[in-house]
């Protein structure tokens, strides 16, 4: 598949950590930037919100355009879209046209990490896949905890705007390695040979109609509520009520992300003794008690920081279980299209992320209140999902859609 077949798994790595690393390196800065541009901390959440939406379209159009065109011209296509528009953030002038080039960076970025899951699935066996996958959120996480420190050091010597300077040079770096090792992993036999939207349309509406696919869509999205809520409310919570500094906050959000790789490596070690489905019900479990113990301490108005992290870093871990076994097992029942499963499935997590930055935008002032009620209705739809999955899944046979 690779002409360098020892670059596989950073070249995927890469694809993956780019647009997260997007998001983290300048969270420490949100504050900086919003004094930039005159405005407050539930109105910076657009920023944010709107790179979710354009992350969840490009999953959407992407998985289409994998399976038409194949895996690499659209990761290469993306990436560069990903380079221009960091390079469109760096010369915003306001906070309108940082949310569009903000927009536009996601609906670049977000190719690369839809794709390079495909390619797991189009090259490994299950139990491989959620190794591989694990491997891939662990890579995830290196953005969270290397992502803030490093934002926050690049713009203590050179102002924010030289972040997105630096990931037009990272994404440029990834474009060259794409290009120079990166082959086609899609048979021609496998691709779809024409787009018509009324039938990509009848194929997402049969996926809606699959129990394990509805299953494993709904609890990743809800548990990427669940995360998302805390990412994007951190940089006031941390940095405003404790009067932290950038580099401060950076090494305090660091620390808590951990929760999460902690998760990833508890899968990795534990896939070959337990069932996907018991993993998931029992992160779901964690991730509930969880989000359910922050918010009593919330509305209790207890002060301390480390106790309220403690309860989002256990929050973490479970999301960190959720995480690869979901992505393992939403395309276990299908053979082919998996460009098309894979987008609905990634583009409606990212979606309920851009539900969650809009609902807390509402707020004209993020509290720990606001943010862990957020985090524990999100927490409730996962367990809700678990509880009609054990009542009704065992009943259910998913059948497998040959004709997508």
């Amino acid at each position: 598949m690779y002409r360098n077949s020892q670059f596989l798994m950073p070249i995927l790595l890469l694809m993956v950590i780019l647009p997260m690393l997007a998001t983290d390196a300048y969270l420490p800065v949100i504050r900086s930037m919003g004094e930039s541009f005159d405005i407050y901390d539930s109105s910076l959440t657009d920023t944010l919100t709107s790179y979710m939406l354009g992350y969840s379209l490009s999953l959407l159009l992407a998985g289409v355009l994998a399976d038409i065109y194949g895996r690499r011209i659209i990761s290469i296509a993306g990436i560069s879209i990903f380079a221009v528009s960091s390079v469109g953030c760096f010369f915003a002038s306001t906070i309108e046209q940082l949310i569009v080039w903000r927009f536009f960076q996601a609906l670049g970025g977000g190719c690369g990490t839809l794709i390079a899951r495909i390619i797991v699935r189009d090259r490994f066996d299950l139990q491989s896949q959620v190794r591989v996958l694990g491997y891939l959120a662990t890579g995830l996480v290196v953005s969270p905890i290397l992502g803030p420190i490093l934002g926050a050091y690049i713009s203590s010597y050179f102002g924010w705007r030289a972040i997105f300077l630096a990931l037009a040079l990272l994404s440029l770096f990834v474009l060259i390695l794409l290009c120079i090792c990166m082959r086609e992993t899609l048979l021609k036999q496998d691709r779809i040979r024409g787009y018509q939207f009324g039938t990509v349309l009848m194929q997402y509406l049969q996926l809606l109609r699959d129990w394990e696919f509805v299953f494993h869509t709904m609890v990743i999205s809800f548990a990427w509520a669940v995360y998302f809520a805390f990412l994007s409310s951190s940089p006031a919570l941390i940095q405003h009520y404790y009067r932290v500094t950038p580099i401060e906050y950076g090494y305090i959000f660091s620390a808590t992300i951990c929760g999460f790789i902690l998760g990833t490596f508890f899968i990795r070690w534990k896939i070959a003794a337990l069932e996907l489905r018991s993993l998931i019900f029992m992160a779901g479990v964690i991730v509930f008690i969880s989000s359910l113990l922050l918010y009593i301490l919330a509305i209790l108005e207890v002060k301390s920081l480390p106790a309220l992290l403690a309860f989002v870093f256990c929050a973490l871990f479970g999301i960190g279980i959720i995480f690869p076994a979901t992505q393992a097992g939403v395309t276990k029942p299908f053979r082919n299209n998996f460009g098309l499963i894979s987008g609905l499935f990634y583009s409606t997590e990212m979606f309920f992320g851009a539900i969650c930055g809009y609902i807390l935008s509402l707020s004209s002032t993020i509290t720990w209140a606001i943010t862990s009620l957020v985090m524990l209705i999100s927490a409730c739809c996962v367990v809700l999902l678990l509880l009609l999955d054990r009542v009704y899944g065992l009943k259910y046979q998913s059948k497998a859609i040959n004709n997508l």
